[in-house]
């Protein structure tokens, strides 16, 4: 192998995992600074604040890439910390639907700003310009288009 083919220079799936990393770290200390346990946390409370939809509890793990098994736990966290409540489905008796409360909203208002500041902390060096071109590649590896700001 020679030096230029060694992890990290030419290998677009280990520096796209140690920037996702890296970002992650960041954003998990600002979740766990919160109160919460990680970013996973976030993205539930984020979800149920900026979408009006009523969401099971399957479509949300299936809309935040979350195994059903893992967001459980999540949302038994969430809820016994007075984040979320679960309510009955008006479609589907059997199906629960988490509904974000005053408290999580608040939570969510101060994560989202100490996240912006993070995120900013760690892509100080880019400029503007190339942060939207990044931004846009990211959605585009995605395979999504991004949402409407």
């Amino acid at each position: 192998m020679t030096e230029d083919a060694k992890p990290g220079f030419d290998d677009l799936t280990w520096l796209a995992y140690r920037a996702a990393d890296a970002l992650g770290a960041a954003f998990n200390k600002v979740s766990r600074d919160a109160g919460l346990t990680d970013l996973r946390d976030w993205l539930v409370l984020a979800l149920l604040t900026l979408d009006d939809a009523e969401r099971t509890q399957l479509e949300i793990a299936t809309h935040l890439a979350i195994d059903r098994s893992t967001l459980v736990p999540i949302l038994d966290r969430l809820e016994r910390d007075g984040l979320v409540v679960r309510t009955t489905s008006t479609r589907d008796r059997r199906a629960r639907i988490p509904k974000i409360t005053p408290e999580g909203v608040k939570v969510y208002e101060r994560v989202a700003i100490a996240r912006e500041e993070a995120i900013n902390d760690r892509l100080a060096g880019i400029q503007p310009s190339d942060r939207a071109a990044f931004h846009a590649t990211l959605w585009r590896i995605v395979g999504e288009p991004p949402p409407e700001s």
